[in-house]
Parts: C-alpha cells; structure tokens; sequence
C-alpha cells in the first residue's frame, strides 16, 4: 500500500455485535472484510479508535453518559471484537469520547502525515460520518469502504452513502 494512505479502523467493539444494545446490522458481513483489507497496509499505516465514556463529560454528553451507564460499565462491551485484536498494539489503538475519531489529538495528528484516509468500522451513520467529515475538514481524500462498514440499519447506512455521495468524487471516495 501506499505511504500516502492510512486505514482507521472505527470501534469495532463488542457492543456493536448482534444481541447486544448498540448492534449494528451486518457488523458480521463487515469483519471479514476489515480484516483483509488490514493485511493490506503496513502496520504503521493502520489505525484503531474505541468509544470509552469521558470521566469529565462536557453537556450533553454527560447526559449519554448517564443514560449508557450500563454499556460504559461494562468491560466487555467496550473491548475491540476478538476478530480485531491481534492488530491492536499500544502504539496504534486510540480511545475517543465523542463521535468523531480526529477528537484524539494523538490520532488527529498521526492522520495528518497522510493523504489518503480509507475508512471502515461502526456506526455508519454517527461516529464514521462524524470522523469523515473531520477528515475532509483536515484536507484529506476519504476512501468510504461500504463493505467494511456498519450502520445500525441497512437504510440509515444507505442514507449516509447518500450523503455523501453529493461529495464524491472530491471528498470522497467509495469503495
């Protein structure tokens, strides 16, 4: 792969599976895929974020906190799915407490060495299109990975590629 592109991986964590209170329709269909396309970059060109609750919530947020105490409790819910945990080391695996992955100043600027953002991961429409649209706010091309992505429903994620489409081909490109 090229050293122009990096790939973030957006929290594939356990609470996204089926059955559990923030699945994801398809997140299954999605793995296999996310897993071959990180056998195609160089370690140092992948990137993983997980949605970890802030200890100091600002407005709004605290009131999620409150209402997904039970999910931000709970250990397993939060870990990166089994699937994904080989490829998670210290040095590429960020936490985040907002919906937008280049929230993490550390990983915002990792990001910034590089052209080229191929995305996959979870929840189409909220975290992914969040971090997107950071992504093309910092100037880089998006490669939108729709086999390696998730939406809590197949229509709302259809609806996010709708969306975006009406930045395609500058902003965004689809895969």
């Amino acid at each position: 792969m090229d050293k122009k592109n990096a790939l973030l991986v957006i929290d594939m964590q356990n609470v996204y599976l089926q059955n559990n209170k923030w699945a994801c329709e398809n997140i299954e269909k999605s793995i296999p895929y996310i897993i071959d396309l990180i056998k195609h970059f160089p370690k140092n060109q992948i990137f993983f974020t997980c949605f970890i609750s802030s200890n100091n919530p600002k407005g709004v947020w605290n009131d999620y906190n409150i209402m997904n105490k039970d999910v931000n409790d709970n250990k397993y819910l939060n870990e990166y799915i089994t699937e994904i945990k080989p490829y998670i080391t210290k040095d590429n695996s960020f936490s985040k407490s907002t919906y937008s992955s280049c929230k993490n100043e550390l990983l915002y600027k990792k990001l910034d060495e590089f052209e080229n953002i191929y995305v996959v991961g979870v929840v189409a429409e909220c975290c992914v299109l969040s971090t997107i649209f950071d992504l093309i706010d910092m100037g880089k091309k998006v490669i939108y990975c729709k086999n390696g992505i998730s939406g809590i429903t197949a229509e709302q994620k259809n609806l996010t590629i709708k969306l975006l489409e009406s930045l395609s081909p500058l902003h965004v490109i689809f895969q």
